[in-house]
């Protein structure tokens, strides 16, 4: 039996609410994809991935199928350095987390220290270890069977 995926990173969740989605240039060296949190940089014009604590203006990259030119370790297409990626930060969206969604209540971390292969810097959890708080957000649903969970996002 053959086991479909009802979601992926990056996929809209489709809850009522505002959105805002922006079209903004990747800068950096490395690459970035669908349900990575990203940062706005200080010019507030182009975003990176997560390199530290420094900065929590976060964003989500959204599912889109254009305008990658760069690729993973794996050969997965990403957003590289000048790359135009939709970045939402207020909206609701669909993520892989790292550690499992049990509780709603509880807050969103972006690990931002200590990265590992299964939780590399930027990705989100419920747990604080070597994260940050993910400013004006929530966990709209608890994980599902593959890992991912829902993340209102209501502005940096």
């Amino acid at each position: 039996m053959v086991q479909q995926y009802d979601v992926v990173p990056g996929m809209k969740a489709h809850l009522y609410g505002p959105e805002d989605i922006l079209s903004l240039p990747v800068s950096g060296t490395t690459v970035v994809n669908d349900g990575d949190v990203v940062v706005r940089n200080s010019d507030g014009q182009t975003v990176s991935a997560v390199t530290g604590a420094s900065n929590t203006k976060f964003g989500i990259i959204l599912r889109h199928g254009v305008g990658k030119s760069g690729k993973t370790a794996l050969g997965k297409e990403a957003y590289q350095a000048t790359d135009v990626a939709p970045v939402m930060t207020i909206g609701s969206i669909w993520v892989k987390v790292t550690a499992p969604v049990i509780d709603i209540n509880a807050k969103v971390y972006v690990k931002t220290a200590n990265a590992t292969a299964d939780a590399p810097l930027g990705s989100l959890s419920s747990t604080a270890s070597d994260g940050t708080e993910l400013p004006n957000a929530s966990w709209e649903s608890i994980s599902n069977e593959q890992g991912f969970a829902v993340v209102r996002l209501l502005g940096a």
